[in-house]
Protein backbone atom coordinates (compact mmCIF):
# COMPACT_ATOMS: atom_id res chain seq x y z
CA UNK A 1 0.00 0.00 0.00
CA UNK A 2 2.77 2.44 0.88
CA UNK A 3 5.32 3.37 -1.73
CA UNK A 4 7.98 4.07 0.87
CA UNK A 5 8.37 4.04 4.61
CA UNK A 6 10.96 5.44 6.94
CA UNK A 7 11.19 6.11 10.62
CA UNK A 8 12.75 9.18 12.17
CA UNK A 9 13.97 8.07 15.61
CA UNK A 10 14.94 11.61 16.62
CA UNK A 11 11.37 12.88 16.19
CA UNK A 12 9.71 9.57 17.15
CA UNK A 13 7.64 9.67 13.99
CA UNK A 14 7.18 7.32 11.06
CA UNK A 15 6.77 8.65 7.53
CA UNK A 16 4.76 6.95 4.77
CA UNK A 17 4.85 8.08 1.15
CA UNK A 18 1.85 6.81 -0.82
CA UNK A 19 0.42 7.03 -4.32
CA UNK A 20 -2.34 9.60 -4.79
CA UNK A 21 -4.78 6.91 -5.91
CA UNK A 22 -4.37 5.01 -2.62
CA UNK A 23 -4.62 7.95 -0.22
CA UNK A 24 -8.29 7.57 0.71
CA UNK A 25 -7.97 3.80 1.15
CA UNK A 26 -4.92 4.24 3.37
CA UNK A 27 -6.42 7.09 5.41
CA UNK A 28 -9.55 5.07 6.16
CA UNK A 29 -7.43 2.05 7.13
CA UNK A 30 -5.25 4.17 9.42
CA UNK A 31 -8.31 5.66 11.09
CA UNK A 32 -10.40 2.50 11.44
CA UNK A 33 -7.79 -0.23 11.94
CA UNK A 34 -4.67 1.51 13.23
CA UNK A 35 -6.52 4.04 15.42
CA UNK A 36 -4.92 7.22 14.05
CA UNK A 37 -7.93 9.25 15.10
CA UNK A 38 -6.74 12.84 14.79
CA UNK A 39 -5.60 14.81 11.77
CA UNK A 40 -3.21 17.13 13.58
CA UNK A 41 -2.07 19.03 10.49
CA UNK A 42 -2.64 19.13 6.75
CA UNK A 43 -0.16 21.10 4.70
CA UNK A 44 1.77 21.12 1.41
CA UNK A 45 5.33 21.75 0.32
CA UNK A 46 6.28 23.10 -3.12
CA UNK A 47 9.45 21.72 -4.72
CA UNK A 48 9.49 23.74 -8.01
CA UNK A 49 12.34 21.79 -9.62
CA UNK A 50 10.68 18.36 -9.27
CA UNK A 51 8.30 16.90 -11.85
CA UNK A 52 5.79 16.10 -9.09
CA UNK A 53 6.48 19.38 -7.40
CA UNK A 54 4.00 19.23 -4.51
CA UNK A 55 4.09 17.11 -1.36
CA UNK A 56 0.73 17.03 0.39
CA UNK A 57 1.49 16.15 4.01
CA UNK A 58 -0.93 14.75 6.59
CA UNK A 59 0.27 14.60 10.19
CA UNK A 60 -1.80 12.04 12.09
CA UNK A 61 -1.95 11.21 15.77
CA UNK A 62 -3.22 8.14 17.63
CA UNK A 63 -4.48 8.82 21.14
CA UNK A 64 -4.71 5.07 21.81
CA UNK A 65 -1.06 4.46 20.86
CA UNK A 66 0.39 7.89 21.63
CA UNK A 67 2.06 7.79 18.20
CA UNK A 68 2.47 10.21 15.33
CA UNK A 69 2.49 9.34 11.64
CA UNK A 70 3.32 11.53 8.67
CA UNK A 71 1.70 10.58 5.35
CA UNK A 72 3.05 12.20 2.16
CA UNK A 73 1.58 12.23 -1.33
CA UNK A 74 3.47 13.59 -4.35
CA UNK A 75 1.46 15.51 -6.96
CA UNK A 76 2.24 17.38 -10.16
CA UNK A 77 0.95 20.88 -10.82
CA UNK A 78 -2.34 19.83 -12.46
CA UNK A 79 -2.93 16.67 -10.39
CA UNK A 80 -5.72 16.67 -7.85
CA UNK A 81 -5.19 14.95 -4.51
CA UNK A 82 -8.29 12.97 -3.49
CA UNK A 83 -10.21 13.92 -0.38
CA UNK A 84 -12.66 12.03 1.72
Amino acid sequence: MARSYRSDARRKQSILTVDRARLVELALHLRDEEKFDMLADLTAVDWPKREKRFDVVLNLYSFAKNERLMVKVHAADAEEVPRW
